[in-house]
Parts: structure tokens; C-alpha cells; sequence
């Protein structure tokens, strides 16, 4: 089997209210969806994650002539190829956003063509439903977030989560965590995301101002890089520290194990690399003793890659799920998408299990 083609559709969701995290605010979200096409007549899924400016760029002038009469099912030497065959090497940003993006679309092609789903692939299906938390609440007034946050657990999720940190605005985010907290009462699990906004003093004030409302995990306090502030933030504050999303290749997350920085890691499969880099990123943070929870913020390219990397991967907990209805996400599954009680179900179709249909398009494009 060959690649013949490599096409990016890019889409946008318009959203009826703003979201907003420590570091910016949108009134839409745009997909850069990955289509590779073969002689066999099978077409895989994959998402470009990265700065949505360039995507298209990327896929289709940088990346699409590389893959060319490459076999998809032969994934790990695809990816070298499309990774390592410059002498100007880029070993992370939006060109490996859209290298992952080819990446999980041949895994797609290739449990196609096998039939199986792509868990399978990875070393079998070990559980068929993955726990998952509610992500996420952004910046509202605390009364509608408090409201969104029980919905949530009236839903079944047992953890949710909530970006906070704008500059200045401390106080209005602790009535924010307050609200919240006292929507969701003492046993929910409470994940407070900052987006790396504070540098390490900062983000350990922060941090004990939000010890009373018991956070399950305080994420991505400080910079991405910065693993020893990380490892000095975990230190001080009794709550765990998450973080990984910004970090590419099973390389870039050598420090976080050499520091011990972080009780949760959270590598993205489509900024990472892909699938098995995420694998590896994940076999290795166990041997350190840190538990992998993938971070999952896209669309349902991302949620359904991410569902079978965890199926495959028992260890690895908490799936990141939007039920926010911003997302393109849920209309791509082949089978309806299962949801129960905060937990989600992994695909049985071949493949990764989702489709870019033609309606999806006309109804989302840009």
C-alpha cells in the first residue's frame, strides 16, 4: 500500500460565549483535520494541532510531499521519514503537531486495513470504558460556573476541571473556586489548570491560596521548560502537580523524570509526535513513578486516539473529556460515541473508529 495524497481541511466552530484561559481568549475554535489517502482506497483521520495559521501550510507543502508513495502501514518508518530526513532538524512546535497528525492518520489506515481497532495495534485492548474528568470550565462570573460545575457531576463525572490565573484577577478567581467547590461538594476531584502563566514564587502563592478548596491537581503552573520550578513547586505545595501538554518527543520529557517534577504527566498524542512517541512517553513516566493522564483538548481525532492509547495502556487514568459542545467532536465517531456516568467507551471500529464526512464539512467550514 502507498500514500497518494495527504490533504488538510481546515474548519471552525463559532462559539455562542468567549472562552478564555490565562493566556488568551477565542471566539471560535479551527481544526486543521489531516486526510492520507492510499491505493488501497483507505483514507486516515488524523488532527493538526498546532498554530492553526500554519497548519495547512505545513501539511500540505512541507509534509505531503515527503509522504508520497511511503507505506502508511509502515508507521515507524514513515515517521522517521518525515521527522528526520532534513539536515535542519525541528524537534518540536507545528511542523511535529502535523507530523503526529500523520502519524495517528496511518495508524487509522492501518488497523483499517487489519480490521481492528487501533488499540489492538498498540498491544491489545485491556479495558473497553476509560474514567474520565470534565474538562473544562473557563472564565465566567462564579455563579455560572458553579452551575456548569454541577451539571457536570450530575452527569456522572466524579473530576472536573477550570482554567484560572489571569493577571489581577486573584481574588475574583478565588470566589471562583469557591463557587465551584461549593456546587460540586467535598468528594468531587477539583483539577485547577493556570496554563503556565506564573513564574515559580508567583505560582506557590497561588498554589496555597487554593490548598483550602482541596485541588486534585494544580497543572502546568510555570513554564513547560521549567521542570526544576515544577519539581520545587511539588515540594512545597501539598497538591500534585500535572503537566507535559507543551513538551514534544519521549526526549523532551527526560527532564521531568530527572527532577521528579510531576505526580501527573500529560503528553498530547497530537503534539508530541503521535501515538507511539505518547507511548513511550507514558511506558517511561511509570517507570519513574509518575502516572500518565494524556492531554486531550481538540477534537474527536484527539479523543478517539487518545481512548485507544489508554485501552492499551491500563495504568495510564483520568481521560480529558470536553463536554462543552465547542468542539468538533463527538459527529465524527462512525458508532455513537457512548458517555456513562464519567466514564467513555473505546471505539470497536476498525481503525480509530471517526470520519470526516462531507456534512461535517459544509457545516463547519471556515
Amino acid at each position: 500500500m502507498q500514500i497518494t495524497d495527504v490533504r488538510a481541511v481546515q474548519l471552525t466552530r463559532r462559539l455562542d460565549r468567549p472562552q478564555r484561559n490565562s493566556r488568551e481568549a477565542r471566539s471560535e475554535r479551527t481544526f486543521t483535520f489531516v486526510l492520507v489517502e492510499t491505493d488501497a482506497g483507505l483514507t486516515g483521520l488524523g488532527d493538526a494541532y498546532g498554530d492553526q495559521a500554519l497548519m495547512p501550510t505545513i501539511i500540505e507543502r512541507r509534509l505531503r510531499p515527503m509522504a508520497f508513495g511511503l507505506d502508511p502501514c509502515d508507521v515507524a518508518m514513515l515517521w522517521r521519514r518525515l521527522f528526520a530526513a532534513r539536515a535542519f532538524w525541528e524537534t518540536g512546535g507545528s511542523v511535529l503537531c502535523g507530523i503526529s497528525a500523520i502519524e495517528v492518520a496511518c495508524w487509522d489506515i492501518r488497523g483499517q486495513a487489519e480490521g481492528v481497532g487501533v488499540c489492538e495495534l498498540l498491544g491489545g485492548a485491556k479495558r473497553t470504558w476509560i474514567d474520565a474528568y470534565a474538562s473544562d470550565l473557563h472564565w465566567e462570573e462564579p455563579a455560572r460556573m458553579a452551575e456548569t460545575a454541577a451539571r457536570f457531576v450530575e452527569k456522572g463525572f466524579r473530576c472536573l476541571k477550570t482554567h484560572l490565573g489571569a493577571p489581577g484577577e486573584w481574588d475574583r478567581d478565588l470566589e471562583r473556586v469557591a463557587a465551584i467547590r461549593r456546587a460540586i461538594g467535598p468528594d468531587a476531584g477539583f483539577m485547577i489548570d493556570v496554563n503556565t502563566v506564573f513564574e515559580p514564587a508567583e505560582a506557590l502563592r497561588f498554589g496555597q491560596a487554593l490548598v483550602p478548596f482541596h485541588p486534585f491537581w494544580y497543572e502546568e503552573p510555570v513554564w513547560p521548560v521549567d521542570a526544576a520550578g515544577h519539581a520545587w513547586l511539588r515540594a512545597q505545595l501539598p497538591c500534585k502537580i500535572a503537566t507535559g501538554e507543551n513538551l514534544y518527543l519521549a526526549q523532551g520529557f527526560e527532564p521531568l523524570w530527572t527532577h521528579q517534577a510531576c505526580d501527573y504527566v500529560m503528553p498530547d498524542i497530537l503534539r508530541c509526535g503521535g501515538l507511539e512517541q505518547t507511548r513511550r512517553i507514558c511506558e517511561k513516566a511509570l517507570d519513574h513513578d509518575i502516572i500518565p493522564s494524556p492531554h486531550n483538548f481538540s477534537s474527536g481525532v484527539g479523543l478517539a486516539a487518545t481512548l485507544h492509547l489508554m485501552a492499551a495502556l491500563p495504568a495510564t487514568q483520568w481521560l480529558e473529556f470536553d463536554p462543552t459542545g465547542t468542539a468538533i467532536y463527538e459527529e465524527l465517531f462512525v458508532e455513537p460515541l457512548q458517555v456513562e456516568a464519567g466514564r467513555v467507551r473505546v471505539p470497536s471500529t476498525p481503525g480509530l473508529g471517526v470520519r470526516l464526512t462531507q456534512a461535517i464539512i459544509n457545516q463547519n467550514r471556515s
